[in-house]
């Protein structure tokens, strides 16, 4: 028989909310209200947030509802939830706009309550671009607030304030540069398969052609099989001078036998971010070069997962930058936000192909922000 009465669900995120809906009451459901309520841990430890989902089987009359209609600002604001009785007729004529328009997409579980009705397909893209659920919650919220009520009805207005929202939140930090004269060292880390050697050949090829900089390069990539070779390839056609320090105690020395460059960059062995020991030798590299700049390299083809495992794991490397490598092979670049968040530091550079030197450009807070967002392709 079906259900004759509201329910009430709670999960970690919306959409996982929304599925459970779906599957007890159908697609057709009625959704009453959304809240974020916060929730001590286990033992006290900590807080956790959790979302909670009204809905109401299709066809239930509204005057049997008895519930509170709540939306995520009581939870965050302190003020009490409206009565559901209180002007219930309007809130679910709102609620049955957004059904409907979420229907001609496609995306019930893009629902949200809390934003006017015309920002709701802004979330849903958000979601497809698989921004993390709080950030794209976060972004859509942060729209609202700043475009006008008669702005909400042209999406032209709110692409382009929600690029802005996007870029407000990107750091980004100067390339990489070096002063005539005074040696700058600088290292690259992350994971295997990243593009860490074919970045440090772009990165030295436009420091030497486009800056006039005196660059040279070591590598303390003794494990993989070819590596020197890859990078001597490189320092050749570029007329780079090339050193390697296969032990930490011959840093000092593979420096030094560059000469008096003005830029060093320092090639690293990919680790992989569950190898702890490979990463604490790594480390022994990094305190005796005692690099000015350590960027970590991210693959933004990787899953969001994998990225803040890797940003997780080489935080003991003391990385204070970013490159983002592999746009051109990411399917979405929405997880990202998540990523950089995380992160903490700024981005210096995105790369889009293997081509050495081009290939590579420096991170601009608002063209990323419109790749992440799909308004922009790669070029």
């Amino acid at each position: 028989m079906p259900p004759t009465s509201t329910r009430t669900y709670r999960a970690g995120t919306l959409k996982e909310a929304l599925c459970r809906v779906r599957r007890d009451l159908g697609g057709s459901a009625v959704i009453l209200g959304t809240r974020e309520l916060r929730r001590r841990r286990w033992l006290g430890l900590g807080e956790r947030e959790l979302i909670e989902v009204t809905a109401a089987p299709p066809g239930l009359p509204a005057d049997r509802s008895g519930i509170a209609v709540s939306v995520s600002a009581s939870a965050t604001t302190g003020r009490a939830p409206v009565p559901a009785r209180a002007g219930l007729d309007d809130r679910l004529g709102r609620v049955r706009e957004a059904v409907e328009g979420l229907s001609r997409l496609g995306s019930f579980e893009h629902l949200l309550i809390d934003v006017p009705t015309p920002l709701t397909p802004a979330y849903a893209r958000l979601l497809d671009r698989e921004v993390p659920e709080h950030l794209a919650r976060r972004l859509v919220r942060l729209v609202a607030d700043t475009v006008e009520p008669d702005e909400l009805h042209r999406p032209e207005a709110v692409a382009e304030a929600m690029r802005r929202a996007v870029a407000a939140g990107l750091p980004v930090a100067p390339p990489i540069s070096g002063v005539v004269g005074s040696r700058r060292v600088v290292a690259l880390v992350g994971p295997t398969g990243v593009g860490k050697t074919t970045t440090v050949a772009k990165i030295a090829a436009n420091a030497k052609l486009g800056l006039g900089l005196k660059v040279g390069l070591v590598t303390v990539d003794t494990y993989r099989i070819a590596a020197i070779e890859q990078l001597r390839t490189y320092a050749e056609i570029i007329d780079l001078p090339l050193a390697v320090a296969d032990a930490p105690d011959r840093m000092p020395g593979a420096l030094d036998d560059l000469g008096g460059v003005d830029l060093a960059l320092i090639d690293t062995a990919g680790r992989s971010p569950r190898d702890e020991v490979k990463i604490r030798e790594l480390a022994g590299f990094l305190a005796v070069a005692r690099p000015d700049e350590v960027h970590l390299v991210l693959s933004a083809a990787s899953g969001e997962a994998s990225l803040r495992a890797v940003v997780d794991r080489f935080e003991p490397l003391g990385f204070n930058r970013l490159i983002l490598t592999k746009l051109d092979e990411a399917d979405t670049l929405g997880p990202l936000l998540g990523v950089i968040a995380r992160a903490g530091r700024p981005i210096t550079y995105l790369t889009t192909g293997q081509g050495v030197p081009d290939d590579i450009e420096p991170a601009d807070r608002d063209r990323l922000a419109a790749l992440i967002l799909g308004q922009e392709a790669l070029s």
